[in-house]
């Protein structure tokens, strides 16, 4: 079974791919789980980085999967599957997503309470492991394949200890502060990209006949981040996505209006 996408092999990790990677892998993203050679996959997993740096998942597999019994200290193969939805509720759109090939390990129970006990997991991953049936694990890998809009690009994991710009995790605050410039506004950056007015990149593709008419000619935010926002624009005919390069990195939602703000009334 083929796991891994065909990569770009001039494909260089920038802010945008570690920034994406990052805020998927700390749990600002759905996970699944497939451990191919035990023939299972689990959907329901709670993960992030623990205190240390390791990336930690806690699952609740039932009695009859395989991963209820697989002892502690031994490794098996999975992949690691992140998706990050469009924070709009408009729109069922996958803002990014990442997966990841590597080895899980399940904790022993002492080790899981050392770690419960020492505040040293991320929050979800505590949260689940005080209910009955849970198992800790950590998951080793090399590197993040991010998928975002411009193909698939390939983050060492050593690059997600790059020291990055402190950036909001509110995502329904970042986005308010981009939907409260108004349609005109976002609409006019939109076409700037476009045109290459600003900083950033756009792609084009038909609108498909599925979409439904209340999100006809409205432009819709489909993610923040640390290096710029993603917006989507639906025509009866076409459909922008556009980025919007910011030139720093804001550390606030209100800073992400007032960047925008700034962009906007620069052109």
């Amino acid at each position: 079974m083929s796991v891994t996408p065909n990569v770009r092999r001039d494909a260089v990790p920038d802010l945008s791919a570690i920034s994406l990677a990052e805020r998927m892998v700390t749990g600002s993203a759905s996970c699944s789980l497939t451990a191919w050679r035990l023939d299972t996959q689990y959907d329901l997993v709670a993960h992030g980085l623990a205190v240390g740096g390791e990336l930690v998942v806690a699952v609740r597999p039932p009695l009859e999967c395989p991963l209820a019994t697989l002892p502690p200290g031994t490794g098996v193969e999975v992949r690691l599957d992140l998706v990050r939805d469009c924070s709009d509720p408009m729109l069922r759109v996958v803002a990014a997503s990442c997966h990841l090939l590597g080895e899980l390990t399940f904790l022993d129970r002492s080790e899981c309470a050392r770690l419960l006990q020492e505040a040293e997991l991320p929050e979800r991953v505590a949260e689940l492991a005080g209910f009955p049936g849970t198992r800790i694990g950590v998951v080793t890998t090399d590197r993040v394949l991010v998928h975002d809009r411009r193909g698939v690009t390939p983050v060492p994991w050593e690059a997600l200890g790059t020291p990055l710009a402190d950036f909001p995790r509110d995502d329904f605050g970042l986005h308010d502060a981009v939907v409260s410039q108004g349609q005109g506004r976002l609409g006019m950056l939109c076409d700037a990209v476009r045109l290459g007015i600003v900083p950033g990149t756009a792609t084009v593709r038909p609108t498909g006949s599925q979409v439904c008419g209340h999100v006809l000619d409205r432009v819709f935010c489909i993610d923040v981040d640390r290096a710029g926002a993603t917006l989507m624009r639906i025509g009866a005919e076409e459909t922008v996505t556009a980025f919007i390069e910011f030139p720093t990195c804001p550390t606030c939602p209100e800073a992400v209006g007032e960047t925008l703000s700034a962009i906007a009334s620069a052109m």
